[in-house]
């Protein structure tokens, strides 16, 4: 998913790392290899995902933004939605923080 300040949808040189609260959260829903996979391609693609808002944190701006991993049941792993935020500049380089995982509600059947 393109993003409007993001041209061409690709950006360069972020660092991307994991909190370590949403390191323990992937850890206990067994999505930490897909976590990984997610945090890479944020190095990136830092604005990839659905754009939640613009904040100001410490006089520099701070774009979250909502990404959904994909469940595998054959894997017994559940869907679950990554919360990033994406510090362009300055300083440099780039920023983006994974900081929480959640796992997707699904619905429960009528009774």
């Amino acid at each position: 998913m393109n993003h409007p300040h993001d041209e061409g949808g690709a950006s360069h040189g972020a660092i991307a790392a994991v909190t370590d609260r949403a390191a323990q959260r992937a850890k206990e829903l067994g999505v930490a290899e897909a976590l990984e996979t997610l945090r890479a391609e944020l190095e990136h693609r830092p604005r990839l995902g659905r754009h939640i808002r613009t904040i100001t944190e410490s006089g520099q701006q701070v774009e979250l933004y909502s990404t959904r991993i994909e469940g595998d049941p054959a894997a017994g792993r559940p869907a679950v939605n990554v919360v990033h935020a994406y510090a362009p500049a300055p300083p440099w380089p780039p920023t983006v923080r994974i900081a929480n995982v959640v796992p997707e509600d699904t619905p429960h059947p009528e009774p």
